[in-house]
């Protein structure tokens, strides 16, 4: 995990809904950027790994509602992603650091508790995942989801 700072904060959220309007226009396309698909797979996760879900109408294997926990990757735990990107922020970028290499990027809160999140931290410091390192344990997430 890299720490990089970005320099306009607020270019995630036009990022994001870039993509969002990209997609509902259905330019599938932009499905090939950098990060997105891996965007939009960690986003359906977020039921999935939760501290609360849903009420089932009956407890049977026809209404079970499946539960990760754990850790996503190196010292992030699961929850702390959900809350990362269900509440703060979550993007992909290209970072020139001769590679070329494309991140996944989070604030802090993958790392700390929101009280944790208020008190420490620089607001432009961000955490970077490589694309391609998140891919395989997205897959496993799926996939555990899937079989269960």
């Amino acid at each position: 995990m890299d720490i990089i700072h970005i320099n306009n904060f607020n270019d995630h959220a036009k990022k994001l809904a870039k993509i969002g309007l990209q997609l509902i226009n259905g330019n599938k396309s932009i499905l090939e950027e950098n990060g997105v698909k891996e965007i939009i797979a960690l986003y359906l996760l977020i039921p999935y790994i939760t501290d609360s879900t849903l009420q089932v109408p009956e407890p049977t294997a026809l209404h079970k509602i499946p539960k990760l926990e754990g850790t996503f990757v190196e010292e992030i735990k699961l929850n702390n992603l959900r809350n990362a990107i269900s509440h703060s922020f979550v993007t992909t970028e290209e970072v020139k650091d001769g590679n070329k290499d494309t991140y996944i990027l989070f604030d802090d809160r993958i790392l700390y508790t929101r009280n944790e999140h208020d008190t420490i931290g620089d607001p432009n410091m961000f955490y970077g995942i490589k694309t391609e390192d998140l891919t395989d344990r997205i897959k496993e997430l799926l996939e555990e989801v899937i079989d269960s």
